[in-house]
């Protein structure tokens, strides 16, 4: 689908809307979250989680980790990070969920999320939640987490982490153990070139017949800076030597 970028550019302001906090009404510590009116208490608890799938009969979670992890959010609209708390990303749902020191367990509306930092045992990973039909005409409805894997003047890249429930099918006879439903992964990409917005997948091939006029060019790099696109930095490095180019 082509849009203007001018367009574009309204539609981001747009969609960016949104009324704004005020300095003195942002928490000065994680705890003062609980303050805010638009953070519900409710979510999953440590025992939840422990037993999701027992009590669910499932294998895995909709969660990007199986339990509460470090982490910061930026409210929209603001510069800043808060301070550390614990965090729970749900990709089925695409919904919040922070936990802080006192016990308080609470939703964190995406609606009012700019950003979110999970901090993993290797690496920490910066969430944004986008509305693709608002920005762009294409892609899911709603907010959803997307990082950002290459931003410049030419080109926004963006992954989308998805996780869905796969039904087991069994036969409830004989004697049969219904065996458990199990939790899948998919990932989106996303390129932005200024005027359109493309799905693409982790692939050389898929992305040159995507951009042909930049096939030799990508096929170059990739050969040059031994790239292996199946790789999420180096997809992003891809785009980002592809600026250097332009």
């Amino acid at each position: 689908m082509k849009i203007n970028h001018a367009f574009f550019l309204v539609l981001f302001l747009c969609c960016c809307n949104f009324p704004l906090l005020a300095q003195e009404d942002l928490p000065n510590s994680a705890e003062g979250i609980t303050k805010l009116s638009f953070v519900r208490p409710e979510g999953p608890t440590l025992n939840d989680l422990s037993n999701y799938g027992k009590v669910n009969r499932t294998e895995g979670t909709p969660y990007l980790y199986d339990a509460y992890t470090p982490g910061r959010i930026r409210f929209e609209g603001q510069p800043n990070f808060s301070e550390m708390l614990d965090v729970l990303l749900d990709l089925e749902n695409n919904e919040l969920f922070v936990k802080l020191s006192t016990g308080f367990i609470g939703e964190f509306p995406l609606e009012h999320l700019d950003a979110v930092q999970v901090y993993g045992e290797k690496d920490t990973l910066t969430f944004e939640a986008l509305n693709m039909q608002e920005l762009f005409g294409e892609g899911d409805y709603g907010r959803r987490f997307y990082r950002v894997l290459h931003r410049g003047d030419r080109y926004l890249l963006l992954h989308q982490p998805i996780k869905y429930l796969r039904k087991e099918d069994y036969v409830e006879n004989l004697g049969m153990v219904r065996r458990p439903d199990k939790y899948m992964e998919r990932n989106q990409y996303w390129v932005f070139d200024g005027a359109s917005i493309y799905e693409i997948k982790s692939n050389l091939r898929q992305i040159s017949k995507v951009f042909p006029r930049k096939a030799a060019t990508m096929k170059r790099l990739v050969r040059t800076h031994d790239l292996n696109l199946n790789n999420q930095d180096d997809l992003g490095r891809l785009f980002a030597l592809l600026e250097e180019e332009s």
